[in-house]
């Protein structure tokens, strides 16, 4: 039920990659003055100097965000043109269809104007979710809560399954949304710094390492040494209680400085492919009700080109996280600005919808008493054929 996303693990060292100089020639004038709110409708009359294709690769100094989104808005209008002579030549079964149709016409003209509006015009939906429905939801911390959602108008977004979002712009961008469900820190984890971490890890797999190699010590084997045997014996029980114990917790200003990714290098990524990464942005962002963050990661492999916007804000021991990318295949002849262009004109929609989500009706999971414990059991191999055991309850 998780969905993946772009994850850089780590960097590696790259030397003659042909990848884009946009963001190391960019320079974005701090005083331009952006129109957000512009008036765009079919009729509006775009500067026949702005390239609106997306053919064209360059390397600018400076960007006009309200150009771009002008164009951006330019092209949705023209969408809805044909499908404005595709509902007068359609034949329907009734008045109250014909009218249905010409509503959501005209709601979709105002979204290509104003894309916040998509929210305006959507569907308040309550999902209701639950143990029985999905086991899994116990290792997220709940046991059931309800997440309200807006159901993104259809003329700018559409569902396209697995809680993934999709819109396809005419010159060929893809922008995703995909849900990720809420955790809950239910078994207590640590909250450290990422440097405290880091320590912590190498720590935890010295006594994994350890673990992994030595079995139980029996008093058979401590005959002559009682003392020696109780000294083994709890040694060996704090070190399955730290493993067992073992997690981090991050807070959500710790999670935004992402010192894991370093710009200008290739990255390791989640599938174990890699990408570069060109720049990390951050914001602060509301999400699900909450002030949190919103993290930019440019990035692209020999595919695609993209930017991924990361969300996350935690409250209560609660972590709720978004995640949208805009992409395009390399060889489409889109450029890095083309896809700001799109991130700036959908990005005020997608904050809000973020930022409007939230969960009620909550009721959080325990530790489960019946987890095997490392302690109980005389070696590793006998631990993991329980804990299979365990798990098989959940799925």
């Amino acid at each position: 039920m998780k969905k993946h996303i772009l994850i850089f693990l780590f960097p590696l060292f790259s030397i003659g990659q042909d990848y884009s100089t946009f963001y190391v020639k960019k320079k974005i004038d701090a005083n331009v003055n952006i129109n957000q709110n512009v008036n765009i409708n079919k009729n509006v009359n775009i500067n026949k100097n702005v390239n609106v294709s997306g053919n064209v690769k360059k390397t600018i100094t400076t960007i006009d965000y309200g150009q771009l989104a002008n164009a951006n808005a330019q092209r949705e209008a023209n969408k809805l043109e044909q499908k404005r002579i595709a509902i007068e030549q359609a034949q329907y079964n009734d008045a109250k269809a014909r009218e249905q149709a010409i509503i959501l016409h005209n709601q979709s003209i105002e979204i290509a104007e104003n894309p916040v509006k998509a929210h305006t015009y959507g569907i308040p939906w309550p999902n209701n979710w639950n143990t029985d429905y999905w086991k899994g939801l116990y290792f997220n911390g709940f046991l059931s809560y309800t997440e309200t959602i807006t159901v993104p108008h259809q003329s700018l977004f559409q569902n396209v399954g697995e809680w993934r979002w999709e819109n396809i712009s005419s010159d060929g961008i893809t922008t995703e949304m995909n849900h990720v469900f809420p955790v809950f820190n239910y078994m207590n984890y640590q909250i450290m710094s990422w440097d405290e971490s880091q320590k912590y890890s190498t720590r935890m797999q010295y006594l994994l390492e350890y673990y992994k190699n030595n079995e139980k010590p029996k008093s058979k084997n401590y005959k002559k040494d009682k003392d020696g045997f109780k000294k083994a014996l709890k040694r060996y029980e704090e070190i399955c209680d730290s493993l067992d114990n073992w997690g981090v917790w991050y807070t959500a200003r710790e999670w935004s400085k992402t010192p894991w990714i370093k710009v200008n290098e290739m990255q390791v990524v989640q599938n174990g492919d890699s990408a570069y990464c060109h720049q990390v942005e951050v914001v602060k962002r509301t999400v699900y009700g909450h002030q949190g963050y919103r993290v930019k990661i440019v990035w692209e492999d020999d595919y695609e080109m993209a930017i991924s916007d990361m969300y996350r804000s935690e409250y209560n021991g609660k972590v709720f996280e978004f995640n949208v990318t805009y992409k395009a295949d390399r060889n489409s002849g889109l450029t890095f600005e083309d896809l700001e262009g799109r991130r700036f004109y959908l990005s005020q929609f997608i904050d809000k919808h973020i930022a409007t989500k939230k969960l009620t009706n909550i009721v959080y999971a325990e530790p489960d008493k019946y987890l095997p414990k490392r302690k109980s059991y005389d070696n590793e191999g006998d631990y993991q054929e329980s804990v299979v055991k365990w798990q098989k309850k959940f799925q």
